[in-house]
């Protein structure tokens, strides 16, 4: 049997909405106001403006931003998928350019039914957040497709739904697109499976490795 692997966004993706962005907006609303148009105009990159941002907050800020991510409902049919996934002896990554304390809070419970959580993380013992990644990237806290290469696989699926999920979405063998991701892979005419949530993810799957 062909090892496959799926490789997943978490903000927008397994959440319904971004809360990475939600918490920098709450918690750092003047840095944000000074670096995102950096960030959107491309005079900086994501990693440099999303590091000068989050590193601007107190560390003693770190627990309520852990709970203000419990806000952020989750999309439908992720434990459906993932326990499907799990009959099939198929990995579940999650990759995310946001927080990982934020990521595993989110998923709860959940956390140990997937493979792994790739994210930046944050140390917090001194008075100001400062942000460490395992995979930076040049332009990016998070390299997704550094990730997805240190896993050995015949047949990788992607999830996903803004831009900067396109590094990881052009690197795997099937996509599911939303959002900014569906449009640039339509401008790119690259295939995709468009989808709304993870019961739809599983639909597609069934139909297709279910009668290889």
């Amino acid at each position: 049997m062909a090892q496959r692997i799926v490789f997943c966004d978490f903000d927008g993706t397994i959440t319904e909405r971004d809360g990475f962005v939600s918490v920098c907006k709450t918690f750092a609303p003047e840095a944000v106001k000074t670096w995102l148009p950096g960030v959107m105009d491309g005079s900086i990159t994501l990693r440099e403006g999303l590091t000068r941002i989050l590193e601007t907050i107190p560390s003693s800020q770190y627990p309520a931003m852990l709970d203000h991510c419990e806000t952020v409902p989750m999309r439908p049919g992720l434990e459906e998928l993932i326990d499907w996934l799990a009959e099939r002896e198929v990995p579940f990554v999650v990759i995310s350019g946001g927080l990982k304390g934020l990521v595993l809070r989110k998923l709860g419970d959940l956390a140990h039914k997937v493979a792994a959580v790739y994210a930046p993380d944050l140390e917090v013992n001194g008075p100001l957040l400062k942000v460490v990644s395992d995979f930076p990237g040049e332009t990016e806290l998070l390299a997704k497709a550094d990730v997805m290469a240190a896993y050995t696989f015949d047949e990788s699926v992607a999830i996903g739904d803004g831009i900067t999920d396109y590094n990881m979405a052009k690197t795997a063998d099937r996509v599911f697109a939303r959002r900014q991701l569906a449009e640039h892979m339509e401008a790119q005419c690259l295939p995709f499976h468009p989808w709304t949530d993870f019961h739809a993810v599983r639909e597609v799957l069934a139909s297709v490795w279910d009668t290889k």
